[in-house]
């Protein structure tokens, strides 16, 4: 136990958001009362009082907030104020048209809401609007309003449109630049968020790769990366953190908010203003703190498979990549720096080669360990390729985004410099699709789970998490 106390110690912020989020569990998606009351004892082992105290009042703030949403049986007609937060194109197979999100004030109660629209002239998405139409529940938390009537609200305002017609004209521009139409909807996908192209998504999530198209620290990794290398040719580090978040945010404010982008600005905006005021960064605090910071900000989404996802993903790299690493030395072994250096070329290539596969592999290991009974009880199926894509294919995405902003930037400066570079985009981009699009047959299996428990992940993961701890003092005390 002294070790979990330690461990506590260090990471204050990650303990206040799991206590947040179990509470916000029970309050609202039913976790049970025990799993609350395992914690709440580990946590008065541990004497940790403050973690303590927020579970009752986590629970306060999260009933009065949603504990009393009305719950309608059938369909009911009625006339309420609906204030945009995003709109976005759909494709079904069917139909065509546009999602507004947001929220409906109806009666005395805040519900977060979908309103589909498959008009021709559709409501301009930058003011709230006083909807007459029908409001349905579809699950727990979860309302659609059918409209009839958009009638606009005067004093209102909302950056839906002007995030909406940006991303449009992305998009536009792309296909403007770009030869092959699936080029342009894997690259404005994996810029914007939006997947409107069903085959690169059915394509991407047979594989195991849908994590990469959707807006997460992935991607804010890249885009710090990105900035952080150009902007240091012109500017101190100080300026360069205070330019990087700036343009993080506006980022953030092109994206639009859902759980895996917001947890990444957050995380983002943490470690950049920790680099202004010379702060040290702990990883495991700065996650803790984006945890609370988002259930706190909105605990509906505790019931979200992107933040379930998000999160689980950044815990199982930062419990289990260092002790997965580690181990993996000792068959892939790590030489200093200045070892290396008299190496042959050739033997240079393969000790680079062996230290980026001994990374790949800790980090595919890492992040399957914590989400792979997420995956098996939401989809009920793991595709067996996503353990060999992952090892790769990130990489390879990462660097299509370094050579799509790399252009868009030379393009601005010189359309004479960004043809060129658009055509090599277009053929890079188009080997991506196609490793894709045709995986290797002999090993297109996955492995199939029957329905389980949802308690079993917590203990699962409780249990990841004290072997974690074995594992990095076994490894620090070598």
């Amino acid at each position: 136990m002294n070790d979990h106390r330690l461990f506590w110690t260090a990471h204050p912020a990650l303990l206040i958001g799991i206590s947040f989020f179990l509470s916000v569990g029970f309050t609202l998606f039913a976790f049970p009362l025990w799993l609350l009351l395992l914690w709440a004892l580990y946590v008065t082992i541990l004497q940790k009082w403050a973690s303590l105290c927020l579970i009752p009042l986590a629970y306060a703030y999260t009933y009065l907030l949603f504990g009393q949403l009305p719950t309608l049986e059938t369909p009911v007609a009625s006339s309420a104020h609906f204030s945009i937060s995003s709109l976005q194109p759909y494709n079904s197979p069917f139909a065509q048209g546009l999602i507004y999100k947001g929220t409906l004030y109806f009666e005395s109660s805040s519900l977060p809401c979908t309103v589909p629209w498959k008009g021709a002239k559709r409501p301009i998405a930058s003011c709230d609007y006083e909807l007459t139409g029908t409001l349905v529940q579809k699950g727990p938390y979860d309302y659609l309003f059918k409209v009839k009537n958009f009638s606009p609200i005067p004093n209102t305002w909302s950056l839906a449109e002007l995030r909406y017609r940006t991303k449009e004209h992305l998009r536009s521009f792309l296909k403007t630049k770009l030869t092959l139409p699936r080029t342009a909807h894997l690259l404005s996908s994996l810029a914007t968020g939006d997947v409107d192209d069903r085959q690169i998504r059915f394509e991407f999530s047979r594989l195991g790769l849908q994590h990469l198209l959707a807006i997460s620290g992935f991607h804010f990794g890249v885009l710090l990366a990105f900035f952080s290398f150009f902007l240091s040719l012109f500017l101190p580090h100080r300026w360069k953190w205070i330019c990087m978040l700036l343009l993080m945010t506006l980022y953030f404010l092109f994206i639009g908010s859902s759980p895996a982008v917001q947890r990444a600005w957050i995380a983002a905006t943490l470690v950049l203003a920790a680099k202004i005021v010379r702060r040290p960064a702990n990883p495991l605090n700065l996650l803790g703190a984006a945890f609370f910071i988002e259930l706190a900000l909105n605990p509906l989404i505790v019931g979200n498979l992107g933040f379930q996802l998000s999160f689980g993903c950044c815990f199982g790299i930062l419990l289990l990549y260092y002790p997965f690493e580690k181990w993996l030395q000792k068959y892939l072994p790590k030489r200093p720096s200045y070892q290396s250096i008299h190496l042959s070329p050739f033997s240079q290539i393969l000790f680079l080669g062996s230290t980026l596969f001994r990374s790949a592999i800790s980090m595919t290991v890492a992040v399957n360990a914590a989400i792979f009974p997420l995956l098996l009880y939401h989809f009920g199926r793991f595709p067996l390729l996503s353990l060999l894509y992952n090892l790769f294919f990130p990489l390879l995405i990462s660097m299509a985004l370094f050579l799509f902003m790399a252009t868009l930037l030379f393009n601005a400066a010189s359309p004479l410099i960004g043809t060129p570079l658009f055509s090599l985009l277009d053929r890079f981009t188009k080997e991506l699709l196609d490793l894709v699009a045709h995986p290797p047959l002999l090993l297109d299996y996955s492995f199939y789970c029957p329905p389980f428990s949802p308690l079993l992940i917590p203990i699962y993961l409780f249990a990841l998490f004290v072997l974690s701890l074995r594992l990095t003092k076994e490894f620090t005390t070598e």
